[in-house]
C-alpha cells in the first residue's frame, strides 16, 4: 500500500502534490505504530509488570528511547506515544483510515485527545466505528467544527453524558478578581446560549462608536462589558466630537440574536437532568464513611445519553437537548425550517427568507475550507454566476466578505477550486468543495477550456436528507 501511493506521487502531472501529501499521512501512521509496538514488546517482556513501580517506569524507557531516535525531548515523544498506544488501543478503524494516508496527524491529534474521556468499552468502539466512517469528509473543516462533530458523536454515544452536562451546568460562576494597579480579572463559566448573547452585544456595544475613537477593538469590548454593568446599553464614543452620532442620548441600542438550529423533537426532550441548585446531582449515593475504597475512587454511575440529538449554535458550539428544553426552547422564537426538496428554482436574485434561512442553517460557517465565520454574517453567494446560475440551494452557499473578495480578486482560486495544476501550459487537477452535506469533498475532473468552472457537472442535487427541523432563534431587544 505504501509503495503505491510513493509510485502515485513521484508520477509526473499535477497530483503531486495530493499524493504526496497521502503518503505523509502514511508514513506517520507507521511511525506511530512502530512507536506502539516499541512500547508493547516492552510491556511483555520478563520483569515489565515489576518496572511499572518504577520510577523510570515502561512509558518512560520507551519514550527516551523514541526521543534519542528522533531527536526530541521527553515531552514530544510522551505525546507522540500517547497518540500511538491511543490508535493501538482505543481507535483501531481510525488507526486504519490513518495508515491508508486518508486523514492527517493533525485531525488524528484532535480525534485522540476529544475521545479520552470515553471509558466505557462499548461506548469507545461504536464512536470509533463512526468516526472512521465520517472521518475522510473533515478534511476541510476547521478545527473548531471538527471539535464539534467530535462532541457530538461522543455526547450520543458516552452513558456519562447527561452527568456530565449536569455537572457543568452546576458549576457556571463569575467571579471578579483584583488585578491590581486599578484594573480587575473577571472570569466565569455560563451557559451556552448566554455566552453567544453576551459575546455578541459587547461586539454590538464596541461596534457602535465612531471611527474616531482611540480605543482598540479588546479595550472597547471591555469598557462595553462595564458599561452593562452600569446599566447602559450602549458604549459612550471617546472620540471627543461635539456632532458625534455615538454620542447622543437617543442613539440606539445593539440588538442581538443568537441562532440556534436543532430538530424539533430536541426541543421536548425529557431526560431527567437536575441543572440548578448546590447538591450533588447523585443524591443516593452512600456517605463517604460507608464506601469502599474501590466506590470513592472510581467514576460515578453512568446515567446515560439524551434521547435526542443536540442543537448547534450558529457561530458556537453544541447545546445539549436536555438543556435546550429546560433552558432555551420556552423562551426562544421558534421558526420552521423546511426543506426546499424538488422545489422550483426562485426567479429572482436575492433568495426568499425561507430559502436563505435554510442555506444558512444548512451550512452553519463560510463554506471556504477551514473558515469559521458564522453563516448568519455571510453572504449568500451563486456558485454559479446569475441569471446563468438559478436561485436554489444547491447553488447557494454562504461565503464571508473576505473569501468573497478573493472571487473578484483571485478567481481561479476561488470557485470550488482548492488546488489547480499548471503543467506543460494546460491545466490539469480536481475541483474540491465542502459539500451541502456538511463537507465532503466531491472530486470534479477539469474540461479543457471550461471557464470560471461553470458547466453541466457543476450541478448536484442537496445532499441534506428530509428532516423535521426546528429553527429556534434565541435572542434579546434590550
Amino acid at each position: 500500500m505504501f509503495d503505491e501511493l510513493v509510485a502515485a506521487a513521484s508520477a509526473p502531472g499535477g497530483g503531486a502534490v495530493g499524493a504526496w501529501a497521502r503518503v505523509e499521512n502514511a508514513a506517520c501512521a507507521r511511525k506511530l505504530a512502530a512507536m506502539a509496538d516499541v512500547l508493547e514488546r516492552r510491556r511483555g517482556a520478563d520483569g515489565s509488570a515489576e518496572r511499572e513501580q518504577w520510577c523510570l517506569d515502561n512509558w518512560d524507557a520507551v519514550c527516551a528511547e523514541v526521543g534519542a531516535v528522533f531527536n526530541v525531548s521527553l515531552g514530544v515523544a510522551s505525546h507522540q506515544l500517547t497518540l500511538a498506544w491511543a490508535l493501538r488501543e482505543r481507535l483501531a478503524r481510525v488507526g486504519e483510515v490513518f495508515a491508508a494516508g486518508l486523514i492527517s496527524f493533525r485531525l488524528v491529534n484532535t480525534i485522540v485527545y476529544r475521545t479520552a474521556l470515553i471509558l466505557d468499552p462499548d461506548a469507545r468502539a461504536k464512536v470509533d466505528i463512526e468516526i472512521a466512517a465520517q472521518v475522510t469528509r473533515w478534511g476541510p473543516w476547521s478545527v473548531a467544527r471538527t471539535e464539534r462533530a467530535l462532541d457530538e458523536l461522543v455526547d450520543r454515544h458516552d452513558p456519562q453524558a447527561l452527568r456530565r452536562l449536569e455537572s457543568r451546568a452546576r458549576g457556571r460562576h463569575f467571579d471578579v478578581v483584583d488585578g491590581g494597579a486599578g484594573t480587575a480579572g473577571v472570569e466565569g463559566v455560563l451557559f451556552a446560549q448566554d455566552a453567544a448573547v453576551l459575546d455578541q452585544r459587547l461586539d454590538a456595544m464596541a461596534a457602535a462608536v465612531c471611527a474616531a475613537d482611540p480605543r482598540t477593538g479588546a479595550q472597547r469590548r471591555a469598557d462595553a462589558l462595564g458599561a452593562l454593568g452600569r446599566g447602559q446599553d450602549r458604549l459612550e464614543c471617546l472620540c471627543g466630537a461635539t456632532q458625534c452620532p455615538a454620542a447622543e442620548p437617543g442613539a440606539p441600542s445593539a440588538v442581538v440574536v443568537v441562532h440556534v438550529i436543532a430538530e424539533a423533537d430536541s426541543l421536548t426532550e425529557d431526560s431527567p437532568v437536575v441543572l440548578d441548585g448546590a447538591a450533588e446531582p447523585d443524591g443516593a449515593a452512600a456517605p463517604l464513611r460507608e464506601q469502599t475504597l474501590a466506590e470513592a475512587l472510581g467514576p460515578p454511575a453512568p446515567t446515560g445519553t439524551a434521547h435526542t440529538r443536540p442543537a448547534v449554535i450558529v457561530g458556537g458550539g453544541l447545546l445539549p437537548a436536555p438543556l435546550l428544553a429546560a433552558k432555551v426552547a420556552d423562551t426562544a422564537t421558534l421558526r420552521r425550517l423546511v426543506h426546499p426538496g424538488t422545489a422550483a428554482p426562485e426567479p429572482r436574485y436575492t433568495p426568499s427568507r425561507g430559502l436563505a434561512d435554510f442555506v444558512r442553517c444548512r451550512d452553519l460557517t463560510c463554506r471556504f475550507p477551514g473558515c469559521d465565520e458564522p453563516a448568519y454574517v455571510c453572504d449568500l453567494d451563486h456558485t454559479i454566476a446569475y441569471p446563468i446560475g438559478p436561485t436554489c440551494a444547491s447553488n447557494l452557499k454562504c461565503v464571508c466578505r473576505k473569501h468573497r473578495a478573493n472571487r473578484t480578486f483571485n478567481q481561479p482560486c476561488y470557485e470550488r477550486i482548492v488546488d489547480v495544476l499548471i503543467s506543460d501550459g494546460e491545466t490539469q487537477g480536481a475541483y474540491f468543495e465542502r459539500s451541502n452535506g456538511g463537507g465532503t469533498p466531491v472530486r470534479r475532473g477539469l474540461q479543457r477550456g471550461r471557464r470560471r468552472g461553470y458547466g453541466r457537472n457543476m450541478r448536484r442535487p442537496d445532499a441534506d436528507p428530509r428532516r423535521d427541523v426546528a429553527a429556534c432563534v434565541a435572542g434579546t431587544d434590550s
